[in-house]
């Protein structure tokens, strides 16, 4: 059985350390979470990128260097503290911990062995993130950090020229370890950056969908999952850049719905909604016209590039779409017995923008279609083009 993280695979390895550091982001706004994350792989990292060291130390003469090997091993669990102090949602200690060990930990290493292993230039490693890890702090306040590790950068550099314990490996390996140690910052200032740039760029990416979710729901009856009036507009506004385009428009309205309504219950009532809804969009052309819930039981279809003759069509294919659902109906004043729907329908010509919005007259000519349909007994489809 296999336990922990399968480090022969490097993708695998990569979700592992990424699960560590989303310790504690459970429940958190999104500026938190990434100031979480970031002192979690602040965490994470400190504590990998001495292992290396400690290897070091431990292959050159683990007893000469007892003292700093003992002293990384108490640091590398200061480290992993914070990502149970995350966890525990104690975030502003674990983010003030973690930075305050690195600090001590290049001093002291500085101290112990010289500057020669160049571990003192983490330290611009830590100026670096301090904006990242408090973004919400004063500038006063991350200009001060600055500066402390700055000056602390100095006195490594300046003041531990040899160290406490001189460093028992040839100038090579020195030369060696001080590139590394410099390699390894400028590494992991990139690899913070990167990391956080990713952070942001998913939560910009979770609000520009949950923006799309939220016009498409403004947009959206709740009832028919169908587009409501909002969305009428605007797919008229769409056509009326495109110069010269015509759009048929078509008004249903359910026959004796109040009375089936009022038999039947309004549960009932709105999945014959639904229903109808369905079979008017499967009756016409998906991936172009629009089929809309205009309010209460009456339903918009607009047919963008139809001509009289195809709008008749759709219209009457419209109405024949409803019938065949054969829904239940036995309290209308008439012998059919079904729900049916009444028609009447007209034509936005040349929809042009620079008009302005477009004008009504061809709605208010499909209403008054749709009158005459139910007027003249119901289930019917009605002209309200100019001169039918």
């Amino acid at each position: 059985m296999q336990y922990g993280p399968r480090t022969n695979d490097p993708d695998d390895m990569l979700k592992w350390l990424a699960k560590l550091w989303k310790i504690g982001v459970h429940g958190t706004e999104p500026a938190l979470r990434r100031r979480i994350m970031l002192t979690n792989q602040l965490g994470v990292f400190g504590a990998l990128t001495t292992l290396p060291y400690q290897l070091f130390y431990a292959f050159t003469g683990l007893s000469y260097y007892a003292p700093v090997f003992a002293s990384n091993g108490v640091i590398m669990a200061a480290y992993l503290w914070t990502l149970w102090a995350n966890y525990r949602g104690r975030h502003d200690s674990a983010r003030s911990f973690v930075v305050f060990v690195a600090m001590i930990q290049l001093m002291m290493v500085t101290w112990y062995l010289g500057r020669g292993l160049g571990v003192h230039l983490f330290y611009f490693t830590i100026v670096s993130i301090l904006p990242l890890l408090f973004e919400r702090a004063r500038a006063t306040v991350v200009t001060a950090l600055a500066v402390v590790n700055v000056g602390l950068f100095w006195i490594c550099d300046q003041q531990f020229g040899h160290g406490t314990v001189p460093l028992r490996v040839s100038d090579t390996a020195l030369s060696v370890a001080f590139g590394f140690s410099a390699l390894a910052a400028v590494t992991l200032i990139s690899a913070f950056m990167l990391l956080f740039r990713y952070q942001i760029d998913v939560a910009e990416q979770k609000l520009r969908t949950s923006n799309r979710e939220l016009e498409r729901l403004s947009a959206t009856d709740a009832l028919t999952e169908l587009p409501n009036r909002r969305a009428v507009e605007a797919f008229l506004a769409r056509w009326a850049r495109t110069p010269g385009a015509v759009v048929g428009v078509v008004l249903c309205d359910i026959d004796y719905f109040k009375l089936y309504n009022d038999h039947y219950g309004h549960l009932l009532g709105d999945r014959t909604l639904y229903a109808i809804g369905d079979a008017l969009r499967d009756a016409t052309r998906r991936d172009l016209d629009l089929v809309a819930r205009y309010g209460g039981e009456e339903f918009m279809i607009l047919l963008p590039q139809a001509d009289p003759a195809y709008i008749a069509a759709a219209a009457e294919r419209l109405r024949s779409a409803v019938e065949a659902l054969a829904i239940e109906h036995a309290y209308r004043p008439d012998a059919l017995g079904i729900v049916t729907v009444s028609i009447g329908y007209s034509q936005f010509e040349k929809l042009d923008w620079r008009l302005g919005a477009p004008r009504r007259e061809p709605i208010d000519a499909a209403d008054q279609a749709l009158y005459r349909a139910k007027s003249s007994g119901r289930n019917r489809v009605v002209s309200g083009l100019p001169g039918d």
